[in-house]
């Protein structure tokens, strides 16, 4: 079916960040394997007709190269598995269905009412800056009224059997990232049941990331906006995950555990330059996409799927 593509709003308007694989030039260890299969399987379907019309399959455009039906699948019995899990350990927890978990996702690193733009200005990439969770709020569902109406230490034993020792590793923001690999509780028990055991690794590359990525404009684009970082004193080879993952590693290297608001003195100071610092790499990092990755990303997403997928 041929679909009517809607004009492109201004850069600044669309709130649609690229969080993706590192491209296959830069790729090491074991993200390169699985990048390498996952192209060879590409390849494979590209030589054998397995359409309908003898055209070879190409990989969703939901998560893991999910199809809408084999996300919406996956969802429902991941969901399932967590309510059983949770009934079995004497809490109540109600499915969550697949527009919640959409919704949820939808505010990974986005706010309602903020563009890319100030969004960045006011959180950066929300790493150092914020510490609610309306991503993992959102995806509870009907769960979060459960949640809040139990007692203090209820609450506590509600997470740690939901989520196991990392609370901010929920089912939508794991789902989300493709990586599975900090769930815990009664989350683990379910997605390692619906989920195969490569896709519950951090090293998972999406096979629909693996075939955009190789595109050599796609390359030459990646490594413009490398170049535009440099130029702006920021060393990085690949898009946003790098940078997030410093940032973690930062936060965590000063908080040793705390929470950042309780921190006080010389670290409460160093907690500040340390999101200064975040919002500022986050607004050079928009304007090297906006100058170099968007509109390439645009192009050849809609020559491969009919439509831009950011």
């Amino acid at each position: 079916m041929t679909q009517t593509l809607e004009p492109t709003p201004p850069a600044d308007a669309r709130s649609s960040d690229r969080v993706t694989p590192r491209s296959p030039t830069t790729w090491t260890g074991p993200k390169l394997l699985i990048a390498v299969t996952a192209a060879a399987l590409i390849l494979s379907a590209c030589g054998g007709a397995s359409g309908s019309n003898g055209e070879a399959s190409l990989p969703g455009i939901k998560e893991f190269g999910l199809t809408e039906e084999e996300f919406a699948r996956h969802v429902e019995e991941a969901q399932a598995l967590i309510a059983e899990c949770m009934a079995a350990a004497g809490f109540e927890y109600i499915p969550v269905d697949v527009k919640t978990i959409e919704a949820a996702q939808a505010r990974v690193r986005k706010e309602p009412g903020y563009t890319r733009r100030t969004y960045k200005e006011q959180w950066g990439l929300a790493v150092t800056t914020r510490y609610d969770n309306p991503v993992r709020d959102t995806g509870l569902g009907p769960n979060l009224a459960i949640y809040n109406g139990l007692a203090e230490n209820d609450k506590v034993a509600y997470f740690r059997t939901l989520f196991g020792k990392d609370p901010n590793a929920d089912f939508a923001f794991t789902l989300d990232e493709e990586d599975f690999s900090p769930t815990g509780g009664c989350t683990r028990e379910a997605v390692s049941q619906v989920f195969t055991p490569a896709q519950l690794e951090g090293t998972y590359v999406n096979p629909k990331d693996v075939l955009i990525d190789a595109d050599p404009r796609i390359i030459e684009a990646e490594r413009r906006w490398s170049q535009c970082m440099h130029d702006l004193g920021y060393e990085y080879e690949s898009d946003q995950d790098e940078i997030i993952e410093e940032y973690e590693e930062r936060l965590e290297e000063l908080t040793e555990g705390e929470d950042p608001s309780t921190l006080t003195g010389a670290r409460a100071e160093a907690l500040r330059e340390l999101q200064d610092e975040e919002i500022a790499v986050s607004l050079a990092d928009l304007e090297c996409q906006i100058k170099h990755t968007d509109s390439v990303y645009r192009e050849v997403e809609t020559e491969v799927y009919g439509q831009p997928l950011g």
